[in-house]
């Protein structure tokens, strides 16, 4: 079985574009910004376009508006039509200072301008303004997306709970003589558990930074409600869930880890196992963490889809074994929350097509110690 598990992206040098068709000029530039940025160069307008197509690195383009061939002004309108380029901040170097020209800089779509020749205390001041207000851009432009993304998936986990309420409902309609005091404690972990993650939708959406106040929490309980809210599930493939806990604690918020963490894995085994299939539940400490584990014994994953099973924009669902329909975000939601406990995920898979008498997918949720 390959394993896998999902590192944050490391920060790195911005990337500034150097274009100008004046090796001295290039040279200054060089000279003023190779220590704190990393560097590209283009001596010609088609070039720095080949550049910035080749390449998603690009922060900054300092570019000069006098060029044979294609000039900065008709650079800078190839560039603000690419959705890849469109925000990139583009700082003019001309030797124009007529007003008419300054202001067809910005009409084309230019952020700034500096005269030739000029000041190097003037050009680092304006490369690092822009630097700094595309940082500041871009992380508004994260929070605001990560958390559409948050909203979005977790409001999926809520509406799993509405299902539950609403197959019961379904359940007792159809025979009235049944009996209630029988499905009450699945109801009420269901309009719990609903409620929970409703209020957590609301914290989210006032959060800046969409924290989340961590408790200890109990493994044997969690996983004893998560059994409870998708036992429908269970007997409708005659699944056997077989837990072996630990008495152990982990630091989590109780709702998202139910509904988020173990609930979404616990669905994705029931999915892709087979009617009357087993899955194996066990949770010990190690170390100063805890790791849970969810085995099933089912059809498995090829490798491509493990690779992007945590991929926010992936958004892709495969079909269970016995025609389940999902969204494909419970997973990303699982290994964005698991990453927020301070945890992390690994899994291993092996295609029932790879390996006829031992396939089935193992998801390793490791959580720290309370």
């Amino acid at each position: 079985m390959a394993a896998m598990s999902i590192a944050p992206r490391i920060a790195r040098r911005p990337c500034v574009l150097l274009v100008d068709d004046t090796p001295a000029n290039i040279d200054v530039l060089v000279g003023l910004l190779g220590a704190d940025y990393d560097l590209k160069i283009a001596t010609r307008g088609a070039k720095a376009l080949q550049i910035c197509e080749s390449t998603d690195t690009i922060d900054l383009i300092l570019l000069d508006v006098m060029m044979p061939g294609i000039d900065g002004y008709d650079v800078c309108k190839v560039l603000r039509a690419q959705p890849s380029t469109a925000q990139i901040p583009i700082l003019f170097l001309t030797a124009k200072s007529e007003a008419d020209d300054i202001v067809q800089g910005f009409a084309v779509g230019g952020n700034d301008y500096i005269t030739k020749p000029f000041r190097p205390e003037e050009l680092l001041v304006r490369v690092r303004t822009q630097l700094l207000l595309r940082a500041q851009q871009q992380s508004i432009e994260d929070k605001n997306l990560e958390l559409k993304k948050l909203v979005r998936i977790v409001c999926h986990d809520v509406a799993n709970h509405f299902n539950v309420l609403t197959l019961s409902l379904d359940f007792l309609e159809a025979d009235p003589s049944a009996n209630v005091r029988e499905l009450l404690p699945l109801m009420t972990a269901a309009v719990k558990n609903g409620a929970d993650l409703t209020r957590i939708v609301a914290r989210l959406r006032r959060s800046d930074d969409t924290a989340i106040a961590l408790s200890a929490v109990p493994v044997r309980d969690a996983v004893a409600e998560s059994l409870l809210l998708l036992s429908g599930r269970l007997q409708a493939k005659q699944i056997e869930a077989v837990s072996d806990l630990s008495d152990v604690l982990v630091q989590a918020e109780p709702t998202v880890l139910i509904n988020s963490v173990i609930n979404n894995v616990m669905t994705n085994a029931i999915k892709f196992s087979n009617v009357g299939g087993r899955i194996d539940i066990t949770a010990a400490s190690e170390g100063d963490q805890v790791c849970l584990r969810i085995r099933d014994h089912g059809i498995g994953m090829s490798d491509a889809i493990r690779e992007r099973l945590f991929d926010f924009g992936n958004g892709h669902s495969r079909h269970g074994t016995s025609g389940e329909e999902g969204t494909g975000f419970g997973m990303p939601l699982m290994h964005r929350f698991v990453q927020t406990f301070g945890g992390r995920v690994e899994v291993e898979s092996r295609t029932i097509e790879e390996s006829p008498l031992d396939h089935g997918t193992e998801f390793r949720v490791w959580l720290n110690r309370a």
